[in-house]
């Protein structure tokens, strides 16, 4: 089994339980914009299911909605209000830890799962006692999944945005912002932006994966070995196939 057909097992497989199956994806403040700090603010966190029978928002201004801050005092307290998300996240971590969570690598290493630990331990807990992490085995990168089955530049960079635009006529969903936009949204105090922009890229996410399992996902680049692979998958060549055994059987009979 190559890495392409083991990649492809491990999508399909998540529809067996996807009710247990976790997509996530997060916002982030500008990495030069967090005077108080060397890595930029986790600003926003949505958690849906596979089967999008579970769905969380975590989120810097529904906290401060909570305790009643007015929009202009918001901003001197994000330090609190991203410790609340941080800590409610990690609570929700450790009720669904036994689930498997998809999530989309940028290669970004201020965003993601070790991104939001670190934010944890930077305004939670700096012993990280009480910081549930999600086990390796149970996290699905869905961007290392597509390189292995499509080749590793099956879109160019960025390949979430590129990959939307050829599944969406060459254009990103609505209410989809890049992670540039999503940091200047945050600057503005366009929250609710943020949260459509975030939720919007994880319901691509599930498309995705629904589309690489039924292999109608369209990418610019398809490496040799999947082109091999869904040549011979083809019905023609498989009924092909079929009537040269048969063939082969009935000389071999005579």
């Amino acid at each position: 089994m190559n890495f392409s057909d083991k990649q492809y097992k491990r999508l399909k497989k998540l529809f067996d339980n996807p009710e247990n199956v976790l997509v996530v994806h997060w916002a982030r403040q500008n990495l030069k914009d967090n005077s108080g700090g060397f890595t930029p603010r986790i600003t926003a966190i949505f958690v849906q299911s596979l089967d999008e029978s579970t769905n969380r928002y975590f989120a810097i201004h529904l906290e401060a909605e909570k305790i009643g801050l007015i929009p202009e005092d918001i901003e001197t307290y994000y330090d609190q209000l991203e410790e609340q998300i941080l800590k409610d996240f990690n609570e929700f971590v450790r009720e669904y830890n036994n689930c498997e969570w998809v999530y989309w690598d940028s290669d970004d290493p201020h965003s993601g799962f070790e991104a939001t630990n670190h934010r944890y331990q930077v305004l939670v807990n700096k012993e990280d006692q009480n910081l549930v992490e999600i086990p390796v085995h149970k996290r699905v990168n869905l961007n290392s999944c597509l390189k292995e089955i499509y080749g590793v530049n099956y879109e160019s960079i960025p390949q979430l945005d590129n990959l939307m635009k050829s599944n969406n006529d060459g254009q990103l969903k609505s209410d989809v912002l890049s992670i540039q936009d999503e940091a200047r949204a945050f600057k503005n105090a366009d929250f609710s932006g943020i949260l459509q922009s975030i939720k919007s890229k994880a319901d691509f996410l599930i498309e995705v994966i629904r589309k690489a399992v039924d292999k109608n996902l369209s990418v610019r680049n398809k490496n040799l070995i999947y082109r091999i692979g869904k040549f011979f998958s083809h019905p023609i060549m498989i009924g092909i196939a079929w009537l040269c055994t048969v063939i082969s059987l009935i000389v071999a009979f005579f």
